[in-house]
């Protein structure tokens, strides 16, 4: 399948935000847990929208393109981090082991970034399907069923994950930022993915890790009365992410009775 040229780098984009994403989440969220910091994922985020916009207007786009393009991008990505740049930049710049690059960085990275790669497939097709849906419903009914379902799963989450697995209340701060990032993810969900049984289990899988990989990097917990502290990699995969899943999972079942019927066909 070709795409036509401004078709082409949206998907390169899509590609590189999800891979990237999937990288932070799983690779160095729950597999290394460390944070390489600003300058890596800039750098990385446009190289693999660089190789896969410029692979899929060569050789299309599908899923054996996938896997020989996020073959190129994890060997590119090996070879600068070898060669060109440390991690951690700006702060705490640090040379990677052959170890880390070569033996454990190349499955890693190749696993993540193909599953980036797979569900921005997955997503690009089933948005063009639902794009002549969409031509038919009014986006204040999408953005009222979208804030719905975003408070449904922050109510459910604060019970679940708060009151039954953390045990304690993380700050007004915490419930805000998961609110704004529920509600952006479920506009976009709605308008590209839907919420017939696959998008609507998929779709509170990314929003739980979503929420996960915030708090790992940039959503600290206790504001605005307390002193603010960043959860642990475990408490956050043993007790946060459980907590949010079910809360989301929960809260979509509901919200999804509110939902346009175009949104919830397959």
């Amino acid at each position: 399948m070709r795409l036509t040229a401004n078709d082409t780098i949206k998907f390169g984009i899509l590609t590189g935000v999800l891979a990237m994403f999937f990288d932070a989440a799983v690779s160095h969220g729950l597999f290394w847990q460390n944070d390489p910091f600003w300058s890596y994922w800039i750098a990385d985020g446009l190289l693999i929208t660089t190789i896969v916009s410029a692979g899929t207007a060569i050789i299309g786009i599908g899923i054996w393109q996938g896997f020989v393009l996020m073959g190129f991008q994890t060997l590119a990505l090996e070879i600068y981090y070898q060669f060109l740049s440390p991690v951690g930049l700006p702060r705490e710049p640090y040379w990677l082991s052959k170890f880390e690059i070569w033996t454990s960085g190349i499955p890693v990275h190749y696993l993540t970034y193909t599953a980036g790669f797979l569900l921005a497939l997955w997503i690009w097709r089933r948005g063009h399907r639902l794009k002549k849906v969409m031509q038919n419903i009014e986006p204040k009914r999408i953005a009222f069923t979208a804030l719905i379902a975003a408070l449904f799963v922050l109510i459910l989450d604060g019970i679940i994950t708060q009151g039954i697995f953390l045990g304690y209340f993380t700050g007004i701060t915490f419930l805000v930022h998961r609110f704004i990032i529920a509600f952006v993810f479920l506009y976009l969900w709605s308008s590209y993915v839907g919420f017939d049984g696959k998008g609507l289990i998929s779709g509170a899988l990314i929003l739980s890790l979503l929420w996960s990989t915030f708090n790992m990097y940039l959503g600290a917990v206790g504001l605005p009365h307390d002193f603010p502290f960043f959860l642990s990699y475990d408490v956050l995969w043993s007790r946060v992410f459980p907590g949010a899943l079910i809360s989301t999972l929960l809260g979509l079942l509901i919200a999804r009775m509110l939902m346009p019927e175009g949104v919830k066909q397959p």
